[in-house]
């Protein structure tokens, strides 16, 4: 009588030259891509910034702390305190009677600029320097606004001492109301 074991051995004999196969496969395919640098693919679900064009290097490497330095000394320095009574009335459109100032807490003299649009581009007024505790209470405009109320645009401008130079500027909405 023969062994069963005989179908075992012919089946083991193949198994065992495929999982050498296998092995040499995997060896060869490491061996095949071992020094070469990943397909490059592009990674479409981030989103990624590009440098600007343009721009030149800093010339001086303590420029950027001096100006955040100044920027720092400037936001000490106290704001534009506002003084004005939003409404102003004229019987003629060109007279009006209002309540424009330049606040004693201010510590710069300032100009004030009336437009009537907000694109500023139809000045209504421009009065010379106004020194802090100043104030108008009529004031006459460049040219005439329609009877009814307009929404008028004031820009008040403080200036350095050397009367040139902006300090600091806020803008404004008033209302200007030229009876019948």
């Amino acid at each position: 009588m023969e062994p069963k074991t005989q179908p075992a051995k012919r089946w083991l004999i193949p198994s065992l030259l495929a999982v050498v196969i296998l092995l040499l496969a995997v060896v060869l395919a490491v061996v095949l891509t071992q020094g070469k640098e990943p397909a490059n693919i592009p990674d479409t679900a981030t989103p990624k910034i590009g440098y600007a064009e343009g721009v030149t290097a800093v010339e001086d490497p303590d420029a950027l702390q001096k100006a955040v330095d100044e920027m720092y000394e400037q936001a000490k320095q106290p704001g534009v305190a506002l003084e004005y009574k939003n409404g102003a009335s004229s019987s003629d459109g060109i007279n009006f009677s209002c309540y424009i100032a330049n606040s004693l807490s201010n510590s710069y003299d300032m100009y004030i600029q009336i437009f009537s649009d907000a694109e500023l581009t139809d000045q209504l007024l421009l009065t010379g320097l106004i020194r802090p505790g100043s104030a108008f209470d009529n004031i006459t405009l460049d040219h005439a606004l329609d009877p009814g109320t307009h929404r008028v645009y004031a820009a008040f401008t403080q200036v350095e001492e050397d009367l040139a130079t902006i300090h600091a500027q806020v803008m404004v909405t008033m209302d200007f109301t030229v009876t019948e």
